[in-house]
């Protein structure tokens, strides 16, 4: 599971680049990310 944490922390911080992102626009996907991961997995888990 902590490579999984790594890689994910890779991919944000590559895309961030990528993309121009600031690192408050970075907090705000992850956040968005998060809440969407949720809902999927409660209408489709639980």
């Amino acid at each position: 599971m902590k490579s999984f944490f790594e890689w994910h922390e890779k991919m944000i911080w590559k895309l961030s680049k990528d993309f121009n992102l600031s690192k408050y626009q970075v907090l705000i996907l992850t956040w968005l990310e998060g809440i969407l991961i949720g809902v999927l997995l409660c209408k489709f888990v639980f």
